[in-house]
């Protein structure tokens, strides 16, 4: 059986040779296993064809894996999901804690010059807000 794969130009192809008998084991288990054949030749080609037959006992322990770290998936899904939704909102408050204390400072800026009082360099705190605003991004 002749397999041929082109290029999306076309213009190139390249065929490969594959003995009947494996072509017919490949179709055999592409129905068995419910595939389509142009998915299995793909998988093949890209990544290569083991000879021999996968013993029931080996499948059926990989589908027991499978089936437990689905399982260990969710479990930490479940974990994780809720640690989101409270960054998510620990993130909002520093950015309102970001914008009041923006504010406290203009207010303490304004009454220092009002009352004749030097100017305090505060570049640690505007650093901070500027974080906290997300304008370092």
């Amino acid at each position: 059986m002749k397999v041929v794969v082109r290029s999306d130009s076309k213009w190139k192809k390249v065929v490969f040779n594959v003995p009947d008998d494996v072509f017919n084991e490949i179709e055999k288990n592409a129905e068995e296993y419910g595939f389509r054949m142009d998915e299995v030749l793909k998988i093949i080609l890209i990544d290569g064809y083991v000879e021999g037959d996968v013993k029931k006992e080996e499948l059926k322990e990989l589908e027991e894996e499978i089936k437990t770290l689905e399982k260990l998936l969710y479990q930490l899904e479940g974990k994780w999901s809720p640690l989101k939704f409270k960054t998510y909102y620990i993130a909002l408050d520093n950015q309102n804690l970001a914008i009041q204390l923006s504010g406290m400072l203009a207010e303490n800026k304004r009454l220092r010059k009002q009352l004749g009082l030097p100017l305090v360099n505060r570049k640690e705190l505007e650093e901070l807000i500027h974080y906290y605003m997300g304008f370092n991004k």
